[in-house]
């Protein structure tokens, strides 16, 4: 096995071999990236956001890898995916170079065609550092025109990092909502770029209420108090997150209560908080949410990812309690910064991953807390990545955690994080894939293929129309055993359409479950702003579904 070479904190560290029990791990993934073609096309890169979306129309998930281009780096690069082969897209400008923080695929006109919008960290005042956000509008046929200058959704000198989709005001055009990162003199924080027509947007970040000045690296979008309108989540640099509920008219105001439950007093300075995503894990019905990190040095201080779960609503404010520790999610070395909610095996439980890669006897393990199912109320959670642990625990003082043990430790066991790790089930095969873009341009980036024995699937799209944007994103959909529509008890998952979740990535509007050994399902659609819910009794498994109005 030959050796490699990280970059972690500015010490470069060996890893020589692996053992994490392999045997043992219950999900399966095979590095496929030459065998697909992205391979040479995503080497030489410092990969910093990824995006998954079908441009042209031909049903199979192309892919979009923005960098960091700088220090020797190549530019962003674009690949077609032709039947889960990928080829470099030829068009010059979607070589995208600048300080690439976030992308998404995304139809801004309701044409049917996904438009390109990369977000970029400029915070400099020359070169690549200056660069600011890009807007592409997909003009069909694979042919983008870049629309950045006059769109209003890309200001200079602004440090953007994540993004996500929102229809915030219900027109049924998609909104943009971006954050700022804390590194350096916050110049104008979160935004919300309004969605005018024409590829022209408006900030009403003042006047909906943003946080004027406020700084974080990740946002997320769900209807966390189930009032049919959607609502933002912002991650804070000094772990001070804030959800921000829409009230239907156009504004957004503080939960109350929240700022407190969600505060991570052991964030400050280089020891942000990170990624974040918003789904259901223990099949109540209700969005819960978990926080990815990026501490500087947690080879020295481990720190958990964390998990709360949504207690309910009261007079319409959501309730969350921290259930980390009671959930089994265990201290990790190693930063964890993108986090999803998918279920991996198809089981009907969904699964929380971090864009961590251990390997074993040559094989990509991705650390993937494996749901067991709920226990008095909270659910349980293993990670057999990282079961043969022999890092020393927390309580060893004696043994003064740092860098040179975590390195001794790496030799041990071959592993890497990234920053961007987002799924999609590029081959469509019926199971969540994973592209992790390495920032280290000497080493490899990972195409991840499923190859995980499971259960049965269903994926589900919903066709807007009539005020409902046509990606459906805002549509929460809820599956339940054939014969068992809206019987809370059977509840087999609930899930909202989103892109732009975790960090520094972008997804497919697909809301993918898990059936474990169920054939039939039915299912409930219920679309956002008021518009109505939609049903469909005795649909099969393991079928891309379309849902329209």
């Amino acid at each position: 096995m030959r050796n490699r070479r990280w970059l972690v904190a500015g010490t470069v560290l060996v890893a020589l071999s692996a053992d994490v029990g392999a045997a043992n791990y219950p999900f399966r993934f095979k590095d496929v990236g030459d065998d697909a073609g992205a391979f040479p096309h995503v080497a030489g890169i410092r990969g910093h956001a990824v995006a998954w979306g079908d441009a042209d129309g031909d049903g199979w998930p192309d892919l979009f890898v923005g960098t960091f281009h700088n220090a020797g780096s190549k530019p962003g690069v674009f690949l077609w995916n032709r039947k889960g082969k990928f080829t470099p897209d030829k068009q010059e400008h979607l070589l995208t170079s600048g300080i690439g923080s976030g992308a998404l695929f995304v139809d801004l006109t309701n044409s049917g065609r996904l438009d390109l919008y990369a977000s970029h960290c400029a915070h400099g005042t020359t070169g690549v550092l200056a660069v600011p956000s890009l807007l592409f509008r997909n003009d069909g046929a694979g042919k983008f025109t870049d629309v950045s200058k006059d769109s209003g959704a890309c200001p200079p000198n602004y440090s953007g990092r994540g993004l996500a989709a929102i229809d915030f005001d219900g027109d049924g055009l998609l909104d943009l909502v971006t954050c700022e990162q804390y590194y350096g003199k916050v110049k104008i924080g979160p935004c919300l770029f309004r969605n005018k027509g024409g590829y022209t947007f408006e900030n009403v970040s003042e006047a909906v209420g943003f946080p004027a000045g406020y700084a974080g690296l990740a946002v997320a979008v769900a209807d966390f108090n189930r009032d049919g309108w959607p609502d933002i989540f912002l991650t804070g640099g000094a772990g001070e997150h804030r959800l921000l509920l829409n009230d239907g008219k156009g504004k957004f105001r503080e939960a109350p209560g929240a700022r407190e439950v969600f505060q991570w007093k052991d964030a400050s300075g280089d020891n942000p908080p990170a990624g974040v995503c918003i789904a259901d894990v223990n099949r109540d019905g209700l969005p819960d949410v978990v926080i990815g990190n990026h501490f500087k040095s947690p080879w020295s201080a481990p720190a958990p990812i964390k998990l709360y779960l949504n207690r309910g609503v009261k007079d319409g404010v959501p309730k969350f309690e921290d259930v980390t520790e009671a959930a089994g999610i265990k201290l990790l070395e190693m930063k964890a910064p993108h986090v999803e909610i998918q279920d991996f095996d198809n089981d009907g439980l969904p699964d929380i991953y971090v864009s961590i890669v251990k390997f074993a006897d040559g094989k990509p393990c991705p650390v993937i807390y494996k749901n067991l199912g709920t226990k008095d109320g909270i659910p349980q959670f293993r990670d057999d990545a990282w079961a043969v642990n022999d890092f020393p625990t927390a309580a060893d003082k004696a043994l003064k955690r740092a860098a040179p043990l975590f390195e001794k430790a790496l030799k041990e066991k071959k592993i890497i994080y990234m920053a961007a790790g987002p799924s999609c089930d590029f081959d469509r095969d019926g199971k969540l894939d994973l592209f992790l873009a390495n920032w280290w341009k000497e080493d490899r980036s990972l195409l991840l293929k499923n190859e995980t024995e499971g259960g049965n699937w269903l994926d589900v799209r919903v066709e807007g129309k009539d005020g409902v944007n046509r990606m459906g994103i805002g549509a929460r959909i809820d599956v339940y055993p054939a014969g068992k529509l809206r019987e809370a008890a059977a509840l087999l998952g609930s899930r909202e359409i989103a892109i732009g979740y975790g960090y520094c990535s972008g997804q497919e509007a697909i809301a993918h479950f898990g059936l474990g050994k169920l054939e039939t399902v039915d299912i409930e659609v219920t679309l956002p702003h008021g518009k109505g819910k939609l049903t469909q009794k005795g649909v099969k498994a393991n079928q891309a579904l379309t849902v329209k109005p």
